[in-house]
């Protein structure tokens, strides 16, 4: 069963997203900030895909995309980003960071989202 992080500070979206992934079959580890989610990567294998918001407190989405992207063991691990910002500047640096895919909350669907983990995961549910 893959593991997806979602990484997202709103307790109710971080809360909502991941039911949705558990009803697919994913396994999820969550985390209201950055540096959460730095703390938890340390303590368990790099998960399959992380969802990634941008704006947070402490230690914002790209600050952690950049960090991940510096890591050896993390740098690998694909990352989608969920977020409201749909300015260039930030999709541009998220995509020089090495973000896989960009998603505007307001415009993506439920089904566009999980089509995107599964792509990333490489997994279908059973």
């Amino acid at each position: 069963m893959p593991t997806v992080m979602v990484v997202e500070d709103t307790d109710v979206t971080r809360d909502v997203l991941s039911r949705l992934l558990k009803r697919e079959g994913y396994r999820t580890v969550s985390a209201e900030d950055g540096r959460q989610a730095l703390e938890k990567l340390q303590k368990e294998p790099p998960p399959d895909l992380i969802l990634l918001d941008v704006m947070m407190p402490d230690l914002d989405g790209l600050e952690l995309l950049e960090r991940l992207h510096d890591h050896p063991q993390w740098k690998a691990v694909p990352v989608v980003m969920l977020t409201g910002l749909s300015d260039t500047h930030t999709i541009h640096r998220a995509e020089q960071l090495g973000a896989r895919e960009y998603l505007v909350k307001a415009t993506f669907s439920v089904g566009e989202m999980m089509n995107v983990v599964k792509k990333y995961t490489k997994y279908t549910p059973q």
